[in-house]
């Protein structure tokens, strides 16, 4: 709730609309870049005097630093996943000469909207797990060039055409193809899938499991349990679900590698060895893996190679040309199993 009497700070994006201009356009004219022409950067000046704009000391210290800004939107900074995905985002923008500004979106369609305007009016492009409604996506976002990580594609086909948008998707069927086939290989048959449901919905995971394991002739056992504050609790609840089932598993495959650990101390406190009686597999190849006991197999994520993909993406719609048509790429990721002791 805004306080009484307070004003709201005019921002970029009204600048951009009363000028007719983009807000990467506003950034080149208040900063006296290259790029534009003097008649746009008369009408953009004139605009925010009107307006009485004043660009914060942090919009032009991003702007000195580099000719272009890129919005990094993850949901928890603290989960391994979304810091060395950032790590790896940050190495490729630095390569390329472009400033980084990483938020932490948190899960909830309700959260985080007006943080992301804000982020949405400082930067140049943004790469972002977003899981917002198409209408919140092009309401917030606008006609920066932005680049979706991990969302549905109903949600894809229902975005404006009008604006640059890009989707980069983990295409989970070949990792977890690999994983069942490998479990199986090795004598496993009752191979369960520990399955976190957030606030968006069902997860992808449980529904490609299931169809996979309809295809070998196997029944699918998904353990659904609530996100909670950390997945190393998911894990372990959700271990102590398919233990107390009457046919326990002989192998999970945890929804990813932090709910893995989860299940391997699960596990352990019970007396269940790993992998002799339970074989135990995550999913995303975080570095941790390696320093548990027994090492995690996984289905590893190439982080260098996804964040490069998402970078390609930015540039392609960035360098677009302003006449020509507006972007729309589609991309696909895939994981690689990677065999340790637990399996």
């Amino acid at each position: 709730m805004e306080k009484q009497g307070a004003a709201k700070r005019v921002g970029i994006v009204e600048v951009a609309e009363i000028a007719g201009v983009s807000r990467q356009t506003v950034t080149r004219a208040m900063n006296d870049m290259p790029g534009i022409s003097a008649e746009t950067k008369k009408r953009v000046l004139e605009a925010a005097e009107r307006l009485r704009y004043r660009p914060s000391r942090f919009g032009r210290e991003l702007v000195q630093q580099s000719t272009r800004s890129l919005g990094l939107v993850v949901s928890d900074l603290a989960n391994p996943y979304f810091s060395e995905f950032a790590s790896e985002v940050a190495k490729v923008a630095i390569a390329n000469q472009w400033t980084l500004v990483v938020m932490e979106k948190h899960p909830g369609p309700e959260s985080g909207k007006e943080e992301l305007r804000a982020l949405a009016g400082q930067v140049d492009a943004a790469i972002a797990y977003a899981d917002l409604p198409p209408k919140d996506i092009d309401s917030v976002f606008g006609s920066l060039p932005l680049v979706l990580l991990d969302t549905a594609e109903r949600t894809l086909d229902a975005l404006s055409p009008s604006y640059p948008r890009s989707a980069l998707t983990i295409d989970l069927a070949p990792g977890l193809a690999q994983a069942i086939d490998h479990l199986v290989a090795r004598g496993r048959s009752r191979i369960s899938l520990v399955d976190i449901t957030y606030p968006k919905g069902e997860s992808v995971r449980s529904r490609v499991y299931t169809a996979l394991m309809r295809d070998r002739g196997l029944d699918p056992h998904v353990v659904t349990v609530a996100s909670m504050d950390d997945d190393l609790s998911v894990g372990r609840c959700a271990a102590e679900i398919a233990l107390n089932a009457p046919a326990p598993p002989d192998a999970v495959i945890a929804f990813n590698d932090l709910s893995a650990l989860g299940v391997l101390k699960e596990l352990r406190d019970r007396g269940v060895s790993v992998p002799e009686t339970c074989a135990v597999v995550g999913i995303d190849g975080l570095k941790i893996g390696v320093f548990v006991e027994p090492e995690l197999t996984t289905l590893r994520l190439d982080f260098a190679a996804f964040a490069q993909m998402a970078f390609d993406s930015v540039v392609q719609m960035s360098n677009a040309p302003a006449s020509g048509p507006l972007l729309q790429i589609r991309k696909y990721a895939a994981h690689e199993l990677v065999v340790r002791k637990s399996a």
